[in-house]
């Protein structure tokens, strides 16, 4: 290796030296000046995409990922006593408020489509079945009380009347009694049942009504918006208490399931493709510097993009195939 060129290497290798840090600007600012769609082939993007979502998706790599990101957060949020409306910035939670609590009117018939299931036919079911027996047994309790204090009193006069012949009588009030609320108990039972078959039906279609009315939709959206308030309100180690029953390890599966299956289809890199070229068409002859300014990124992608590059290039000039590279680069 010619002076030249061992002192250049030195000058690279030199941490004090500014001289790959400068060089990875130089390549920042080539890609800030390049057009979006001159940045890739749509065809490469693609290709790309599907290698590395293939990648994570095999195996158990990206499950043991997700695994254990969620005991990080799940860890750090079990103690975590603030409520979630302080992890929500301001310009977030005012869109959030208007877009719950905007006044929607649902179409009636697919309200009822979708709530009349038998899950929910007998959870109201079993609202109203406790409801009308527990009235049913005060009553009850009520009813008892008098019958049997009729039956008792009846009792008692038959024998004071009639002697032995009127304790028999007695026997046979009680009797008649008992069996008279019987009666009436097993034909209130069956119009019990009846009376709740029918309610249920009818809740059911009055929720359906009430959900499509147009003149509840702002009384729904402020609903909405109550049951948002609480959430936010809520304590963040609270509502993760109530994640974790939801088991959220479960979810990556799916996810994972259905990314697995996206990518092997024999299509998905040439509709990718399209996709993606529709986007970088979009784009026009807008650079991506002028994008990223556009949004607000331009200082803070260039800083940490140059930052990267000048560690992962400070450790490439530092090894052994570099400079057998660098060597060969200047030989005569």
């Amino acid at each position: 290796m010619n002076e030249h060129a061992q002192r250049a290497l030195e000058r690279l290798r030199n941490p004090d030296s500014a001289a790959v840090s400068e060089l990875a600007a130089v390549l920042v600012d080539h890609a800030n000046h390049t057009l979006i769609r001159e940045l890739a082939p749509p065809r490469w993007i693609a290709s790309q995409l599907a290698a590395a979502l293939e990648a994570a998706t095999h195996g158990d790599l990206l499950r043991d990922w997700v695994d254990q990101r969620i005991d990080a957060r799940r860890t750090r949020w079990a103690t975590e006593e603030r409520p979630l409306r302080d992890w929500v910035t301001d310009d977030v939670i005012a869109p959030l408020h208007a877009l719950v609590g905007r006044p929607v009117t649902l179409h009636e018939e697919l309200v009822f489509r979708i709530i009349d299931q038998p899950e929910i036919r007998s959870f109201i079911s079993g609202i109203l079945h406790d409801t009308v027996h527990n009235f049913r047994r005060r009553v009850s309790d009520l009813d008892t009380g008098r019958i049997g204090s009729l039956g008792r009193r009846a009792a008692r006069r038959g024998r004071g009347l009639f002697g032995q012949v009127g304790r028999n009588l007695s026997g046979m009030a009680e009797n008649l009694v008992d069996a008279v609320k019987e009666e009436v108990d097993q034909a209130l039972e069956t119009r019990v049942q009846e009376f709740i078959d029918n309610a249920t039906a009818e809740t059911v279609a009055t929720l359906a009504r009430a959900a499509a009315d147009e003149g509840n939709a702002a009384t729904l959206g402020a609903l909405r918006l109550a049951i948002l308030d609480v959430v936010l309100d809520t304590p963040v180690r609270q509502l993760a208490a109530e994640a974790d029953k939801q088991q959220p390890e479960d979810l990556a599966d799916v996810v994972v399931a259905a990314i697995r299956a996206a990518v092997a289809q024999e299509d998905f890199v040439s509709r990718a493709e399209t996709r993606i070229a529709a986007v970088l068409a979009e784009a026009g002859d807008q650079t991506l510097g002028a994008w990223l300014m556009e949004i607000g990124l331009a200082q803070v992608w260039s800083e940490t993009t140059t930052e990267l590059l000048t560690e992962h290039m400070t450790s490439v000039v530092s090894d052994d195939p570099f400079e057998a590279w660098w060597e060969a680069l200047h030989a005569p």
